[in-house]
């Protein structure tokens, strides 16, 4: 049996206010303000995330998608994507952390 891992994404329409991170249970903590970004937006952490869609009602913009109900499934391309934007957040964070 493979890791576990969520499947809810935010997408980049995120405006950075922070209802969903607030929503997102204390003990999982799964949603995180990306470092270093111009507009404040945040990252669901795919490897953290329990799937409790508590975040998505909170978002006023509905930018929070649950992969699952779009027809995204791991393996397929649209999955792959979110992989990679989640890389993306986590290089850029290390970076500006080596930075500093």
């Amino acid at each position: 049996m493979g890791k576990r891992s969520g499947h809810h994404y935010i997408d980049e329409t995120c405006i950075g206010c922070g209802a969903c991170e607030h929503a997102c249970p204390g003990k999982v903590d799964a949603i995180e303000r990306l470092e270093q970004d111009f507009l404040g937006r945040f990252i669901i952490r795919l490897d953290d995330c329990i799937d409790c869609a508590f975040c998505i009602p909170m978002c006023p913009i509905a930018c929070i998608h649950d992969a699952r109900a779009e027809g995204v499934v791991e393996g397929s391309g649209g999955y792959s994507r979110i992989r990679e934007l989640q890389a993306w957040a986590e290089r850029r964070d290390a970076s500006s952390a080596d930075a500093t």
